[in-house]
């Protein structure tokens, strides 16, 4: 409940915050020394990606669909997000090979599908939902809810006044 009394929260932030907390664990990967130091930074990375994915499926992505005027890019980002999903799945797989050539294989393609991911949301996504037509406070507290565990109601954009 705390979270949602604050000061709403941007979608746009949470996305780009998002993205560069997720290329910071990419980058920290390619510089880890050990199999178990790169096993923990996948164990985040997962997490992260499966929070973003959440909050995107739940509430970031139906917000898209009603402010877009042809939304179709969206199933293409839900197509990028499955994508992403089924490579995470892959390497998680993979832990206790972590130190061999198709952990790395999985790993770069799960990075590939990932930075598609990135580009299609910073491209389209973000432009779509920094419309100054509609009152976003809701989606900003729906999206605070989310990430404070708490249960969220969908979200109906209404237009600004």
């Amino acid at each position: 409940m705390k979270m949602a009394k604050q000061k709403a929260i941007s979608a746009c932030e949470v996305i780009r915050k998002d993205h560069d907390d997720i290329k910071k664990l990419l980058q920290k990967y390619d510089t880890a020394s050990d199999a178990k130091e790169k096993e923990n930074i996948v164990r985040e990375l997962g997490m992260q990606l499966t929070e973003h994915a959440r909050v995107d499926e739940e509430l970031i992505y139906p917000a898209a669909a009603q402010m877009a005027s042809d939304s179709s890019f969206v199933d293409e980002l839900k197509d990028s997000d499955n994508s992403v999903k089924m490579h995470l799945a892959q390497v998680q797989r993979l832990y206790a090979d972590i130190d061999k050539e198709e952990f790395e294989n999985k790993m770069k393609e799960l990075r590939e599908a990932v930075c598609t991911l990135i580009e299609r949301e910073e491209t389209s996504l973000i432009p779509c939902i920094e419309n100054d037509e509609y009152d976003l406070d809701k989606l900003g507290e729906e999206v605070a809810k989310l990430r404070a565990g708490e249960s969220i109601e969908p979200v109906k954009l209404r237009k600004k006044a």
